[in-house]
């Protein structure tokens, strides 16, 4: 039960939870420039 072992796993945790809302909006952003440029050239 050592508070230095907690710390860097809560820390774990929430870095994941950045990373993966991080590549959802890229991927919105993305498809989005996608539908764009298809709506452009079509």
């Amino acid at each position: 039960m050592e508070p230095v072992e907690y710390k860097p796993a809560r820390r774990r945790w929430i870095r994941e939870i950045l990373v993966g809302a991080a590549a959802g909006i890229v991927s919105n952003l993305v498809l989005e420039a996608l539908a764009a440029a298809a709506h452009l050239l079509v």
